[in-house]
Formats: C-alpha cells, structure tokens, sequence
C-alpha cells in the first residue's frame, strides 16, 4: 500500500479556484505520480471552505502518451460532504481505478470549486466544457509552486492463477478434429481483472503438442488440430496468465494419448463364402470392415493361396479377393481356411474366412435326338433347329460339329442370339438332290470347359412339287382416263406344296411399248400412262417357277375403257384485244367461251391463267359455262394494274383430256374522282384580324388519275364571309376581322371544303374553333371622377362608385380592382369588388380645402389594366357636392335643390298673398263683380275673326298664355 500525493491534504488549504475560470487540473510533478501498478483504493481532498456541500468532483489518473496527447486512464466521481475539511472516499471493486507508473493525478470539478492548493511544485489547468477522455495537457502553460490538497492511496494487484493446472488428461488416438479435450479455468482476487483484462499463452509445449493439438483463447479451450493424426504418448502445454500490472503464474498441461488398436467387424457377421471351382476371374468374395481412426494395412498371412487382400477400387477399404486366373480342383483341395491380420503399426489384429468350392456339373443338350424334314429346292440360307444347352453353373458353353454323315459343309452351327443356344444351319443353295442324299446324321459335343455332353440331329431331304395358278386363265379391264402409273391392274395367285419362294415372268401382245410389268409378288402393274391411246386390248401370258420346275403359261387379257375425244375452243384466238374499261362493275361478262367436243355427255370445266400474273385479281371465269366476267371482288384500276394489256389462257377440261386458248383484252383508262382519305379536320386560331392564314389542315386525298391538277372551294353555310380559301393550297385565311367577344359571335364554324380535278369532286368536313384570347383591356366609364367630400366624412362608407366594364367575354373579361394612393403617403381610400369607393382614413389630417389624387386601376386575369384619375376636394364648409358621382347623394347634396325649393317658397308665399290681394280689391267682399261669363271668356280663346290663319295661330299663342293678375279686369 503507498500513498501519492499531498500527504496532510489539511495543509494546503490556502487557496482555491471558485471564480477563477478553472475547473480541470493536472498535477503534473513527481508528488502526484505514480512509481507503481496498482488499483486506488482511497482518494483524500480537502474542500474549500464554502463549498456548496454536497458537492460532487472527478478525480483522475491521465497517462502521458507522448505526441501531445494525454489520456484518461480512469476517473472516479467522489462527493465532498463537508466544507473546509478532510473528505475521504474509499472505492471498492469493481470502480476502482488501476494507476501504472509514470501515471499522474489530476482532478475535474464540473459543478465548482473544491480542492484547494498552497505553495509546492509544478500544475497545468484549464476549463473542460465537458467531460474529456484525452486531451493535449502540453498545449496548456506549465504552471509551478502550487500543490494540492488531494493524494490517493494505491493498493497492489493480485496474482492471477490457474484453478485446474497442473494436470494430465487420457486421450483417445481415435478422437476427431474440433473434439474439446480441456478447458482452462482461472481465477484472480481483484474483480477489474476479467478475461479481457488477462493476458493467456500458450508458452512452452513438448512432444507433438504444438502439432497435434490447439489453443482456442477466447474459450480457453484446448482441441484437436484439423488434419492431424494423434501420436500415442505424452504430449505437455505450459500455460501462463498475466495481468496489466504484470503479476503472472503459469501452468502445465499433460495430454496423454493412448492408441485403439484396429477391430474387424464384419467377420463377426460374414467369415465365410462358397464359390465354384470354375471361378477364375479376380473377384471380391469379402469387404472388411475395420474401424481404426489412424491409418493401418489389412494382409492374408496364408501362404499359397489363390487369394488376396488389398485395397477395393474407388475406396479406401480392404477386400478379399480371388487372384486373378486362379486354378481350383474341388477333388484336390475343397476348402480354403485364410489367416488374415490389420495393423495401424502399433497394434495387430488378427483373424480367420473360409473359402468353401463347389464341384462343377457338365452341361445338358436339351432335345436331342432330332430329326428335321428340308425340301430339296431350298435355296435361301435356313436355320433348321436352334438348340439349348443346360449349364448347372450357367458357365458359357462350346459346341461343335465334330461328324456329319455323309460328310458334307452345307451344314453348320453357329451360336444363336440368346446365352448357351446355337443354331444348326442349312447354307444357301445347297443343291439338295433327293434321289442321291435322303437323310444327314450331325454328331454334336458340348462343354464348360471342365466337363461335356454329346447329342445326334438327322437331316431328312423331301422331293420338290410344282406351283399350281389359282386364277388364271382370266380377263379383266383397266380406264384409260382414271387409271395411273403403278396401278395394280391384276393380282394373280399361285400356290406351292413347299412354300417355295417363286419367281414370275410375263410377255403382252401387242407387245411394243406395252404398259404392264408382273413383279414376284404376282402383282401386275400399269408402268405408264395409257390416256389418249385406242389400243382396246392386250393378251398376256404368265409363267412361274419354284426354283426346280416351271409352270404356265396362262393368260390374262385386259380390256381398255373409257378411251376419250379431246374439246376444241372454236372462237379463240380473238384477231383483235378485247377492250376492258376501269371502273367496270364487278362480275361484268366480257366474253364467252365457245367449245365443241364429240363426247356428248362430258362435264367440262374451265380454268384460267393471266400474263402478267396479277390478270386473275381482275378477271374470272365462270369454271362450269365459260364465262369471262371482270373480278367480283377487285375493282379494275387502269392507275393499278401492272400492265394495261393481259393475255388470260383459258384452258377447258372434260376431265379426261384438255385444250387451251389464249383471250387479249386491253384495260382503258377513264377519269376518277379525287377521293379524302380521311373526312374530318380541325384548325384553331386566335380571334383577330382579317388577313391571317390558318395553319395547313393536313387534306389526305388520292386521285387516281397521277396527272390531274386538283382545285379547292370551300362553304360554311350561313357562315358566310368569314373565311376564304385558296384554290390551290387549300389553306385558309381569316376574310374579316373574327371576335369571340361580340355580342353573335360564334367560337366554333362548321366547313365543307370541296377538292376538284375540274370534273368532279370530293368533300370533307373542316372544323374551325376561334380561341378567346385576352384582347380588350378594361375600361372605366370616366377617364375622371371628382368627389366632394366634408372633412369629417365618415370612415368606411361609400361616397361614389367608379364602375369599369371589359369587353372580352368569359375568363379573361374578368377583372379585379386597386388603388394607387401611393402619392398621398398613407392608405386614405379603399375601393370594393363593385368598384364601389370609401373612406378607409380619416381626412383631418388633410385640412380644409385640401385637393387629393389617386389612380384607381382595373385589371383582368390576362394581366391587361385599365385606370382613371380620382379627385377628393375637401371644401371650405361642411356642405359637399358632387359633379360625376352616380350614387344616390343626399337632398341638398344637389345643386339644383336649394335653387327650385327658393322658388317654390317664393311661389307659395304669392299664392298664399293672392286671395287676400283679392279681398281686398273687391272691398272686403268675395262676391264676383265683373260681367257675366267674363272669367271665362279671359282663360279660353278670344272670339274675334283673324284674317288669316297664321295671325290667329299667333294671337292663340299669347292669349293661351297664364295670365292670373288680369283675370279680374274688366273690358
């Protein structure tokens, strides 16, 4: 046990970090290194009077790499429980902190200062931002005559050991690769040192142990090698431990290896076998079956034996084997008794098989004696007799001939398909004669080889007798018109006693360029064609032989039928084409074929072929009546045939013979339409003005005259003058100015346009849709609104309306509306979706006669804006008006107002004087005064003539006149 660092932490109690911007420290001098391997197991501080107790700080130990670089070897967090005094803190295991030499103490303080320090030796500090597992302590300035109050007391560590060694472990020679023989177990007191913290070798092995054995260190197990074969004996492993201090302790290993001697297990089962005396190929008779792990060798220990033990082809077991060309007597010798042993060089196993013979048994000819009849007029190869032989052993067996009687060599044997059969043979014309050689005795041997047996076959020869005809003489027929070569006309039949394979022959009358052939079959064939010939008979005579006599001749007379008149075509060759229009309709006759044929009662059938080829896609005939007719499919196209001439060969059958003629026609071309291939078009184009030109509408058409010029026409119905077209493009152009947004106007026209070879015409469909485009701009009803507006004018009401209108129909005359008040400095106005206009702020800080401006804007969705200008005039007085508004305004808002209600007051006030002004000229009294009817006579036309009318006209203009202050004068 040692203690490193300040001894009496009490007397350094001088000083401390708190506020000094220091929270890690490394006592770096010899006082606070380490000059052993141990594990600390007490730390000592004093902390710091004031310290807010409790109060945690990290003590550690850094090791000096070298290379700027400094690492934390470990650290323990201990807690301060008591302020401007001793702490002490024991560790225990497994927390402690293994301290090597040369390591120093340093500390960490993350939550404030603690220990403190006096005068004393050198120290680096710094300011962790947090916690550090290395660092370059040598960046930081070397700092001296302080030490600190904290040292650590360090205890040894303990030897490590093995807890199973020394020991000796049996091991079988058998054991396989992998098989785990020991496990080492260790053991040490500090509970730091786990396996990872141990260090274990293998450090000294004798024997084979390196060779055969190995060392698994992360399982501690000891296993046998791959590939190895274990070697009897003692085989020792040292063993040592050790730990990071360096305390160690070693230990032995003995593997002691003992062998298992080889065992033949299949003589247990299987020690013996019978084979037959005959036997004399290599054969196995036995496979041993040895379990042994090592390598050993299998041998007979007999001497003089056919036998032998080696290795089997393709494995590695041992077999007993019969030698090769081996010779065994079962009357000398029936039994054979093997010595045999195995050995794998340390051990022998030893054993006994017997080899038992068996006595061979000679082989059985089966079905002699024999006797077999042969026609002396055999010609052919025969067999006559396939004879078996029985071999008990089913050993292959030889056969021969070894007399014949007479002698003779038109007889052999020779082995048959089948295993131990032979065949007894009669050679091919043997020239056999009955009246000399009647029968033939073969004496016949068979043998295995060892042992034979003995047979006799007799060879009887018959006389020959003739072949007999069955059907001839005899007649039949044949037609001229349906027969074919290789016809069968007659099948004559024969028959032979023997069965004899015969041969026929035959002669016709006539007989030059006759058309029959016999063939050995009897068949009498047709060799060539015999339509078109009046031959109307041929007598043939036959004749057979069997090889020993001929018989016939016989005859048989065929008779010809159907013997044909060939047609005649009588109105072909024409002396002149025949003209054929296109365009003609389908299936039109064009000509008729006329035949003459002498056969009354024939069928006839036409057929035709064209030249050039394609003349058959225009043209048919009628096969039953001759008739020529154009296509009933293919239209005649004189701008499509290969050829305007064609020669069609027209051939016509009565199904036995056939004449041919040819027929010239000439195609003649006549004008065809042009014709759309496709009926429908569309174009578009953006409303605009007169004189645009459409995009190209693609016309797909064909004319099949090639030379034809082609001209364009157009009509839209009551769409009339909208668009033209050019004749000889065909492309369109805009006739007048075209707008969507016109009150009528249409967005879509519905065309024909008319395409001509200035003959005729085809039509197809042009449709033109007219996009709505963004062309009109919005417009105000006034380029200038003027406002009259009191001073206090109330906020957000309405004090005129600035109405905008777009011509443009659909998205694009929709608009919105703003204001530009940007030159009044603040947001005053405000205009609504109706273009309503209102008081947004209050005018005051305008003042009295103030004049404002601002523009109001109307824009559409195609971002076109129209504008007008705005005047507000803030009047002396409290009275507005207005001069453009067209909102409804108050009464006296209106400058007319105040003037008519002055004269209406002014009126009333007269009207109301009147009666009294009346009264009073009339003396108080309400009594009319003036003549009878005199009122009236003053409110209606005077009476007097006028000479003339105009006079009178302008007389009743005046008096018409209201007069009311004169209706009470009199005359």
């Amino acid at each position: 046990m040692a203690t490193v660092g300040r001894q009496n932490t009490q007397d350094k109690d001088n000083n401390d970090y708190n506020n000094k911007g220091v929270n890690a420290v490394l006592l770096n001098n010899n006082r606070y290194q380490f000059d052993c391997c141990g594990f600390i197991s007490t730390w000592e501080i004093f902390a710091r009077n004031g310290a807010a107790v409790p109060i945690d700080v990290k003590v550690q130990v850094w090791e000096d790499t070298g290379g700027n670089l400094w690492n934390l070897r470990g650290e323990n967090t201990i807690t301060a429980t008591i302020d401007d005094a001793e702490n002490v803190v024991i560790i225990t295991a497994p927390n402690r902190i293994r301290a090597r030499n040369d390591d120093f103490i340093g500390f960490y303080e993350p939550f404030g200062s603690v220990v403190t320090y006096g005068g004393g030796g050198n120290y680096k500090t710094t300011n962790f931002v947090t916690d550090q597992t290395s660092y370059n302590w040598d960046s930081e300035d070397q700092g001296n005559n302080r030490d600190h109050a904290i040292h650590a007391i360090i205890v040894p560590s303990q030897i490590p050991v093995f807890t199973n060694l020394d020991d000796t472990v049996a091991v079988s020679n058998s054991e396989v690769a992998g098989t785990v023989l020991f496990t080492l177990t260790i053991s040490d007191g500090d509970a730091e040192d786990d396996s990872t913290q141990l260090t274990l070798a293998n450090t000294v092995n004798t024997g084979s142990a390196s060779t055969l054995f190995e060392y698994d260190s992360l399982t501690l197990e000891i296993k046998v090698r791959a590939g190895v074969s274990l070697t009897p004996g003692d085989h020792s492993m040292t063993f040592s431990i050790t730990d990071p201090c360096g305390q160690s302790s070693t230990g032995t290993l003995t593997l002691r290896v003992e062998n298992d001697p080889p065992v033949i297990t299949s003589l247990a089962t299987s020690n013996n076998k019978t084979i037959s005396e005959d036997l004399t190929t290599e054969t196995l008779l036995h496979t041993l079956e040895v379990t042994e792990a090592d390598p050993f060798t299998c041998q007979i220990d007999s001497t003089g034996v056919p036998f032998v033990i080696k290795t089997i082809s393709g494995s590695s077991k041992y077999g007993i084997f019969l030698s090769a060309g081996a010779s065994m007597d079962y009357d000398t010798q029936n039994a054979y008794v093997l010595d045999l042993s195995c050995t794998d060089t340390y051990d022998v196993t030893t054993g006994i098989y017997t080899v038992y013979l068996k006595r061979n048994n000679p082989p059985i000819i089966n079905g002699l004696p024999l006797a077999i009849d042969v026609q002396e007029d055999s010609v052919v190869e025969t067999t006559l007799y396939t004879m078996s032989v029985t071999d008990p052993e089913n050993t292959a067996v030889t056969c021969s001939i070894p007399t014949i009687t007479p002698p003779t060599t038109i007889l052999f044997h020779k082995p048959s398909s089948n295993f131990n059969e032979f065949d007894i043979v009669l050679q091919s014309n043997p020239n056999l004669q009955y009246d000399l050689v009647r029968t033939f005795r073969l004496d016949i041997s068979c043998t295995d080889g060892r042992r034979s047996d003995t047979g006799v076959f007799f060879v009887n020869v018959l006389r020959n007798k003739p072949t007999v005809f069955l059907n001839l003489q005899n007649t039949t027929t044949v037609s001229s018109i349906s027969s074919y070569i290789g016809q069968i006309v007659f099948d004559v039949e024969v028959t032979d006693p023997e069965n004899d394979q015969v041969q026929f022959s035959m002669s016709c009358v006539p007989s030059t360029n006759s058309p029959f052939e016999i063939y050995h079959s009897g068949e009498i064939l047709l060799t060539r064609s015999i339509e078109g010939e009046f031959v109307p008979a041929y007598d043939c005579y036959v004749e057979v032989s069997d090889g020993k006599t001929t018989t016939g001749p016989r005859s048989l007379t065929v008779h010809v039928l159907d013997i044909n008149y060939v047609p005649v075509i009588r109105n072909l060759p024409l002396p002149s084409p025949l003209v054929v229009s296109e365009n003609s309709p389908l299936a039109m006759s064009v000509f008729q074929v006329s035949i003459q044929d002498n056969d009354g009662e024939d069928t006839h059938t036409y057929t035709m072929t064209s030249s050039p080829p394609d003349g058959i896609l225009y043209f048919d005939i009628d096969s039953a009546t001759g008739l020529v007719s154009t296509s009933a499919t293919t239209i005649v196209d004189f701008e499509a045939v290969s050829s305007t001439d064609y020669t069609l060969t027209i051939t016509v059958t009565d199904t036995k013979d056939s004449a041919t003629q040819n027929l010239s026609l000439t195609v003649a071309n006549v004008n065809e339409p042009p014709v759309y291939t496709k009926k429908s078009y569309v174009l578009s184009v953006n409303e605009g003005s007169a004189g645009i030109i459409l995009p190209d509408p693609g016309y797909l058409y064909t004319d099949e005259d090639t030379g034809d010029t082609h001209k364009f026409s157009m009509t839209c119905g009551s769409n009339v003058g909208y668009f033209s077209i050019s004749s000889t493009t065909g492309l369109i152009t805009l006739a007048t100015d075209v707008d969507v947004d016109e009150a009528g106007s249409a967005a879509s026209y519905t065309c024909t346009v008319i395409v001509s070879d200035s003959v005729l015409t085809d039509s197809a469909t042009l449709t033109i849709n007219v996009n709505n485009i963004n062309d009109n701009t919005p417009v105000f009803s006034n380029n200038l609104f003027t406002y009259y507006l009191d001073i206090s004018y109330p906020l957000n009401t309405v004090f005129g309306s600035a109405v905008a209108t777009d011509a443009d129909a659909g998205t694009f005359g929709t608009f919105a509306y703003s204001i530009d008040q940007t030159s009044l400095g603040i947001e005053t106005f405000g205009i609504q979706t109706n273009g309503d206009l209102y008081l947004k702020n209050s005018l005051t800080s305008y003042g009295y006669g103030a004049s404002l401006s601002f523009t109001i804007q109307a824009t559409d969705t195609g971002s076109l804006q129209g504008t007008a200008t705005v005047f507000v005039v803030i009047p002396q007085t409290t009275t507005t008006s207005t001069t453009t508004t067209n909102r409804y305004i108050t009464f006296w808002e209106y400058p007319a107002n105040p003037a008519w209600v002055v004269i209406l007051s002014v009126l009333g006030v007269f009207i109301l004087c009147l009666p009294c002004f009346m009264v009073w000229k009339n003396k108080g009294s309400c009594t009319y005064k003036g003549r009878t009817d005199d009122y009236k006579e003053r409110i209606r036309e005077p009476s007097e003539v006028y000479e003339n009318k105009e006079d009178m006209t302008k007389q009743r203009k005046v008096n018409l006149r209201w007069k009311p202050w004169m209706w009470f004068e009199r005359s």
